[in-house]
C-alpha cells in the first residue's frame, strides 16, 4: 500500500519544541519511504520562531500498516498541516470463503468524543449558514476560506477519532472533508471563487454528512456510496445539465463525450466509397482514443469491437470496416440506455420514505458562548459578595436595632439564599470546568522527541486526567507545563550510561499526576533523575551576582531552591537546544502566580525533583482571606494560607537583620506586613501570623477577620499599586479591599 503524506507544517510547530524531521524517521520504522523536500527553513535553538519558519515536504510511504497506524505515528502534528492520501488503495479482497478480518478498535476516551460531538455539530450548523451565504455569492474568497476552515477542522478532529479504529460512518465522512476541503483550495488559490453549482453540490454534500453524523452519533450504520458520486460531480465542476449528471459515472461520460465528437465524422466517412490518406490518419487516431475511454469504462466487448475496427481499417475491402463501425456504433447507444435505465431504477429505489424523526436533535446539551458563561460568572461572583454583605447585615440588625425577630427571620432567609447562591456558583463553575486530559494527551508524542533529541531513554507516566479545571486555567498553563517537561528531560534525566552506572534504570520516568486538594487542584511533574544539589544552585547564584555569599548563607534550603525560579537562572553550564538560557522555570512561576496559584519543588540528590503546581479551580470566584493591618482591611488568597497561628512578640527573633519563628522544627522567616506596607500597627503583645502551606514563609497582621468568596478584578489603572498588590474586590457595604500575594 502506498500514501503520499504532505507535510506543510509553519509556526506553530517549532513554537512546541517539534522537529518535524523525527516523524519522517517515525515513519520509516513502519515502511519503505521517499522524501522531497519542498522548502525547509527549520529555526536553530537560539532563534524565536516566525512565520518564515516552515518544512514543507511531500512523502511517499510504502507499508503493509493502516491509515489507522500511520495517523497514530502522526497524532501530534495532523492538525498542524499534514494531508495523508492513499496513492495505491486497491486492497486486497478476502478470498472465497475467508471472512474478511475486522480492524481491532479502542475505545474511545468518553471526554474526547463527547468534545468531538459537540464540535462537529457546532460546525456543521456553521457550514450550513456559510454555504447559504456563498450560494449568493460564490466568488466570495472570504466566505471561501470561512468554509474551507469548517472542512478542515472537522477532517482533522474525524481523523482523530478514526484512529481508535474503524468506523464506517466516519470513513466516509472524512473522505467527504478531505475532498471537498480540496476542491475549497483549488478555488482559493484561483483567486475566482467557486461555480454555484458547485455549491448546491456542497450543501447535498452537508446533507448527507449531517446524516452520517447523526448514525454515528446513534451507533447505526448509514449508507455513505451516494456521498462518493457527490463528491466526483464537485471534483468535476460538472454542472446539472452534464449526461454524468443525469446518472452516468465519470467513465461512462469520457467515453460518451467522445463518441459525440467522433459519431458525425463517422456517419459522414461511412456513407463514403472509399475514403482519403488524411482521413485513414484521423480514424487512427479516433479510435486510439476510443480504445482508452472503453477500457476506463470496464467494457471489454466494445474494446475488442475497437480492436476489429482498427484492424480491418487497413483492409482493402472498406464496406468491412463500414460493417464494424456500425455493429460498433449500435454495442455502444444499447450500452449506455441499458445502464442509465439501471440508474434511473437504482434512484428510485433509494427514494424511500426518510423519516424526518432522525433529524430531531436529542443531544442533552446546549451549546453556550464562552463569553456569556464569563458574564453569568461574574454576575455569581456579585451574587456570593451580597451574599456576604447580608451576613454582616444581619449581624448589624442584631447589634445594634435590637430586633431579634426579624434578625431570626433575616437569617433564616439569608441561609437559604445562601444555599442557592452555592448551588448556582458550583453549576457555573462546572460549565466552565474541563479534563486536564485535553492537556495531558499529547504530551507523549512530546516526550518522545524530546528523549530522542537527547539520547535518553524516557517513560511518561501519566495520572489522574479526569481531574477537572477552569477551561481558562487549563490553556494558560499549557506552556508552563512544556518548561517543566522539558526540564525534567533535559535537567533532570541521567543518560542512559549514567543511569547504567549508579544502578538506575536505564529507562528513567517522568511522572504527571493531577489531583484535587481541597478547593484547589495540584499538578506535580516528577523525574527519578540526578536531583538538584543545592550547593550547585548557591554557587551558580553567587557567579550571576543574585546574592551575596552573607545572604546566602542565611537561607534555608527551600529558599535556596526557590532560586531556580528566579528570572536568568539555570544551572546549565552550556545551553542547549532545549534549555539553559535562562529562561523557563521563571516563567512557570510568573504565569501560575499570575492565576493565583503557587508552585514549589522538592528534590533528592540522585532519587529526582518534583515540581508542584497548586491551581485555583476556576478564576472567577476566589476565597479571600480578610485580614486587619492598622485600621485597613486587606485580602490575602486563601489557598495560600495554609496555617494561621497566635505568638507571643518576644518568639519573633532577629537574625542578619531579619526576621525569624520557629515553629514545627523549622525556622521560618516572617515580615510584618504593616512594616512592608508601611502602616502603623494597633496591635498589642499577642501577633498573628499567617504562615503558607510549605512552611517556608510568613507574615505577621494585626487580626484575621474572615473568609468570604469574591470575585478579584484587576486594579484599575488609575490606581498606584506595589507588586504584592495582584488585584482587588469590593466588599458588599461598597468598599474596596487590596488583595496581596505575600505568601509565595
Amino acid at each position: 500500500m502506498k500514501y503520499l503524506i504532505k507535510f506543510r507544517l509553519g509556526k506553530s510547530v517549532f513554537e512546541r519544541a517539534i522537529d518535524p524531521r523525527f516523524y519522517i524517521e517515525d515513519l520509516q520504522e513502519i515502511g519503505s519511504v521517499d522524501v522531497r523536500i519542498l522548502k525547509e527553513n527549520i529555526p536553530s535553538p537560539e532563534e524565536e520562531p516566525t512565520d518564515a519558519h516552515c518544512f514543507h515536504a511531500d512523502v511517499v510511504l510504502e507499508t503493509d500498516k493502516s491509515m489507522v497506524d500511520i495517523r497514530e505515528v502522526l497524532e501530534f502534528i495532523i492538525d498542524d498541516g499534514v494531508e495523508i492520501e492513499a496513492i495505491d488503495s486497491k486492497d486486497e479482497k478476502p478470498k472465497v470463503g475467508e471472512e474478511e478480518e475486522k480492524p481491532q478498535s479502542s475505545a474511545i476516551p468518553e471526554t474526547l468524543l463527547e468534545n468531538y460531538r459537540l464540535e462537529t455539530e457546532e460546525i456543521l450548523s456553521r457550514l450550513r449558514q456559510s454555504l447559504q451565504e456563498l450560494h449568493g455569492d460564490p466568488s466570495n474568497l472570504e466566505l471561501i476560506n470561512e468554509v474551507f476552515r469548517s472542512f478542515h477542522t472537522l477532517k482533522g478532529n474525524t481523523g482523530l477519532i478514526l484512529t481508535y479504529g474503524e468506523e464506517p460512518n466516519l470513513k466516509y465522512l472524512h473522505e467527504a472533508t478531505h475532498r471537498a476541503e480540496s476542491v475549497l483550495q483549488k478555488a482559493r488559490d484561483s483567486g475566482k471563487g467557486i461555480h454555484a453549482h458547485q455549491v448546491e453540490l456542497l450543501e447535498e454534500i452537508l446533507d448527507r454528512m449531517d446524516d452520517l453524523f447523526l448514525a454515528f452519533v446513534e451507533g447505526r450504520v448509514e449508507e455513505g456510496e451516494d456521498i462518493i458520486e457527490l463528491l466526483e460531480k464537485l471534483e468535476s465542476g460538472r454542472s446539472e445539465d452534464s449526461q454524468t449528471e443525469r446518472g452516468i459515472p465519470l467513465e461512462i461520460g469520457a467515453l460518451l463525450n467522445v463518441w459525440k465528437q467522433y459519431s458525425p465524422l463517422f456517419k459522414e466517412i461511412s456513407g463514403k466509397e472509399g475514403i482519403n490518406e488524411e482521413e485513414k490518419e484521423f480514424l487512427k487516431r479516433s479510435l486510439t482514443t476510443l480504445h482508452k475511454v472503453v477500457k476506463d469504462a470496464g467494457f471489454e466487448d466494445l474494446k475488442k469491437k475497437v480492436i476489429d475496427l482498427a484492424n480491418s481499417l487497413g483492409n482493402v475491402d472498406f464496406n468491412e470496416f463500414k460493417t464494424n463501425l456500425n455493429l460498433f456504433s449500435q454495442s455502444l447507444e444499447e450500452k449506455i440506455k441499458k445502464y442509465s435505465e439501471a440508474k434511473t431504477e437504482k434512484s428510485s429505489k433509494k427514494g424511500k420514505e426518510i423519516d424526518t424523526s432522525r433529524y430531531i436533535s436529542k443531544a442533552n446539551y446546549l451549546k453556550v458562548e464562552e463569553n456569556l458563561v464569563a458574564e453569568v460568572m461574574d454576575v455569581v461572583g456579585e451574587l456570593s459578595v451580597f451574599k456576604e454583605w447580608l451576613n454582616l447585615f444581619a449581624v448589624k440588625l442584631s447589634r445594634e436595632y435590637n430586633v431579634p425577630e426579624a434578625t431570626k427571620e433575616l437569617k433564616d432567609h439569608i441561609h437559604r439564599f445562601r444555599g442557592l447562591i452555592d448551588t448556582l456558583q458550583r453549576h457555573v463553575l462546572e460549565m466552565r470546568m474541563v479534563p486536564v486530559s485535553v492537556l495531558f494527551e499529547r504530551f507523549p508524542k512530546l516526550v518522545r522527541d524530546l528523549s530522542r533529541t537527547l539520547g535518553k531513554k524516557v517513560e511518561l507516566i501519566v495520572e489522574g486526567g479526569e481531574t477537572k479545571l477552569d477551561k481558562v486555567i487549563v490553556e494558560k498553563i499549557a506552556e508552563p507545563m512544556i518548561h517543566l517537561i522539558r526540564n525534567a528531560i533535559d535537567h533532570g534525566v541521567e543518560t542512559v550510561e549514567e543511569r547504567r552506572e549508579v544502578g538506575k534504570n536505564e529507562t528513567a520516568k517522568v511522572k504527571i499526576r493531577a489531583y484535587q486538594e481541597g478547593g484547589s487542584v495540584v499538578i506535580e511533574v516528577s523525574d527519578d533523575g540526578r536531583g538538584i544539589d543545592p550547593e550547585k544552585v548557591k554557587k551558580k547564584a553567587l557567579e550571576k551576582g543574585l546574592y551575596t555569599e552573607e545572604e546566602l548563607s542565611s537561607m534555608g534550603e527551600d529558599q535556596i531552591l526557590n532560586i531556580i525560579f528566579q528570572s536568568g537562572f539555570s544551572t546549565k553550564d552550556q545551553a542547549t537546544e532545549l534549555s539553559g538560557r535562562g529562561v523557563g522555570m521563571d516563567v512557570v512561576a510568573r504565569t501560575i502566580r499570575d492565576l493565583g496559584g503557587e508552585v514549589s519543588l522538592s528534590t533528592e540528590i540522585g532519587l529526582g525533583t518534583t515540581v508542584r503546581l497548586l491551581l485555583p479551580l476556576t478564576l472567577a470566584i476566589r476565597k479571600i482571606l480578610l485580614v486587619r493591618v492598622g485600621s485597613l482591611t486587606f485580602g490575602l488568597p486563601a489557598e495560600s494560607v495554609g496555617e494561621v497561628i497566635k505568638v507571643q512578640r518576644d518568639a519573633i527573633k532577629s537574625s542578619k537583620g531579619k526576621y525569624v519563628l520557629y515553629h514545627r522544627g523549622k525556622v521560618l522567616y516572617l515580615e510584618y506586613l504593616s512594616q512592608k506596607l508601611g502602616i502603623e500597627s494597633m496591635s498589642n503583645g499577642v501577633v498573628t501570623v499567617l504562615i503558607d502551606n510549605y512552611l517556608s514563609t510568613a507574615v505577621a497582621v494585626d487580626d484575621v477577620i474572615s473568609t468570604i468568596d469574591t470575585v478579584v478584578k484587576p486594579v484599575p489603572e488609575f490606581l498606584e499599586a506595589s507588586e504584592e498588590i495582584s488585584g482587588i474586590t469590593i466588599l458588599g457595604d461598597g468598599s474596596v479591599v487590596y488583595v496581596l500575594e505575600v505568601l509565595k
